[in-house]
């Protein structure tokens, strides 16, 4: 595992046993199947590209027990978004192209915000290029941990910070 997906898992701890999962623009797939691995309930795998969806459906095939945790769906990121209303997420995983348009990004975040499907539980992973500016993007939700790894940035936000 690289020290990126590491992390973020470390960070989620055990809270990640029996969550459910949202992973955007999911490309390998290999967020959501870590989160498999370490006890989430269900999956939901995004990506509009179809050699992404060919890699996650092959890379889940390989874990055939994990079959009714996971649901794959061919969609750009904001109409899913958009139109999905089931359920409030516990975690969004959000790892778009490093140059991903800005105001694709600020569209997801302020969906995301005013939406059901997080709530003041729910946090969003957001890995980026580290020189991005994204304090306009992520619009009112509030950063509560960061990470560098390299060239990539982590970021970890609610809508609202818990003190405990």
């Amino acid at each position: 595992m690289d020290r990126v997906k590491e992390s973020i898992f470390n960070v989620l701890g055990k809270e990640i046993i029996g969550s459910k999962v949202l992973d955007l623009f999911s490309g390998s797939g290999s967020l959501g199947l870590e989160a498999i691995s370490r006890g989430c309930s269900m999956v939901y795998f995004v990506d509009d590209c179809a050699e992404s969806i060919s890699l996650i459906k092959n890379n889940a095939s390989l874990i055939p027990e994990i079959k009714e945790k996971y649901t794959i769906i061919k969609s750009d990121a904001i109409k899913f978004i958009k139109k999905f209303d089931d359920f409030a997420w516990d975690y969004v995983f959000l790892d778009p192209p490093f140059k991903i348009d800005s105001k694709i990004m600020t569209e997801i975040f302020n969906i995301l915000f005013n939406s059901k499907i997080i709530d003041e539980n729910s946090v969003i992973i957001y890995e980026f290029f580290f020189k991005r500016d994204i304090k306009s993007e992520i619009g009112d939700f509030e950063i509560f941990k960061t990470s560098r790894f390299g060239e990539k940035k982590v970021i970890y936000l609610k809508k609202e910070l818990i003190v405990d």
